[in-house]
């Protein structure tokens, strides 16, 4: 799935914070940043797509992925019971954790259950015991 942003196309709606992503582009992770972000998929490129496990408030919860020398971010929101889920929010960072564009514009998206979105939301699902996960 592609998105438009700030006027270019984006890419994945997937990406990093800067601590996710210096694990990534490092290739390995602490004991305690390996339990935060658990990888749910992989980009185009062969990148690791992560979910920020303590970043999760309910049935929201956080996407990163490496994007060009930065990172992307992309907020979701999951409806459990439904197998519904919903995009909150986009944004793209610089390597030095700078804001470079934004894409609040929310909206329902097709769940796919293979996905890195997907993937995550079953894991979100699991952790409040949602029926049907």
């Amino acid at each position: 799935m592609f998105f438009k942003i700030g006027g270019r196309l984006g890419a994945i709606a997937i990406l990093l914070s800067s601590t996710a992503a210096s694990l990534l582009q490092r290739g390995y992770a602490n004991a305690q940043n390996a339990e935060r972000y658990v990888t749910v998929g992989h980009d185009k490129g062969g990148n690791s797509v992560a979910l920020d496990t303590k970043t999760i408030r309910g049935t929201t919860y956080k996407l990163y992925g490496l994007y060009g020398d930065g990172i992307f971010e992309t907020t979701f929101s999951a409806s459990c019971t439904e197998s519904r889920l919903f995009l909150n929010r986009i944004a793209i960072y610089g390597t030095g954790g700078q804001l470079l564009e934004e894409d609040k514009e929310k909206g329902e998206i097709p769940f796919v259950a293979s996905s890195s979105p997907g993937k995550a939301m079953r894991i979100v699902c699991q952790k409040i015991g949602a029926r049907g996960w």
